[in-house]
């Protein structure tokens, strides 16, 4: 397979708190990922993932796979994962992009694919079903710090890398009380609340006024993390 080649950007453990040497934001372009295992790349469109492949002695992985085995991998061994970034313009994403569908690495048309009693929900079908609750001001499906789908008004390539960090503290802390399997995470500022929590092999990160009400809000959440659960 073969993408443009795209301009240099930085290399990086972290590609959403460390990725932008160049100052640009949010970054668009091709990120090659090495880690000890193997190598892949992801195809990133104004912040977000939109295609996928990881190849390593377990065989090749593409599209979503690609995702949530990078991402189980790296949480079973602490995997260290390196990403070399290549910016695009507007010209080489449409190609790139191009490329990844006809060699199946896209990640939309995967979540748009669900077999009946299995799969996660195809997410623009859970994107509005949060971002359509009261007081919701933005909502992104996120893996390693990469935000995947987002809607509403938000920085997602922040909010996805602030939220990887709660989630750490949060299992951490979660495990110190022997408080059981992490179920959702919240902030409360006087200017906005934020929701974490796990969906599946992914996370979800919701944005909501200050006024909103939470407890409506979290049920949302919760019955889809059952909905999750009960298909697979």
């Amino acid at each position: 397979m073969s993408l443009p080649e795209g301009t240099y950007a930085g290399v990086s453990a972290d590609p959403l708190t460390e990725d932008h040497p160049d100052g640009a934001r949010p970054f668009t372009g091709k990120v090659e990922v090495r880690t000890d295992e193997g190598k892949g790349i992801l195809v990133v469109a104004k912040g977000q993932v939109t295609a996928a492949r990881y190849q390593d002695g377990a065989g090749d992985h593409r599209g979503r796979d690609a995702v949530t085995y990078l991402l189980n991998r790296s949480r079973e061994i602490d995997l260290p994962v390196q990403y070399a970034q290549y910016r695009y313009s507007q010209e080489e994403l449409r190609e790139a992009i191009g490329t990844c569908r006809e060699e199946g690495l896209s990640l939309n048309e995967e979540y748009g694919r669900v077999s009946e009693g299995g799969g996660a929900m195809p997410e623009d079908t859970l994107l509005t079903r949060l971002s359509g609750q009261p007081g919701v001001r933005a909502v992104s499906v996120f893996f390693e710090g990469f935000p995947v789908q987002s809607a509403g008004d938000g920085d997602f390539e922040q909010v996805a890398a602030m939220a990887e960090d709660f989630l750490r503290a949060g299992r951490t802390m979660a495990g110190n009380l022997r408080m059981g399997a992490l179920d959702q995470i919240i902030l409360e500022s006087d200017q906005k609340k934020c929701i974490i929590a796990p969906y599946g092999d992914l996370f979800l990160c919701l944005l909501t006024d200050a006024d909103a009400n939470l407890g409506l809000i979290r049920l949302a959440v919760r019955n889809i993390q059952n909905e999750m659960k009960e298909r697979g």
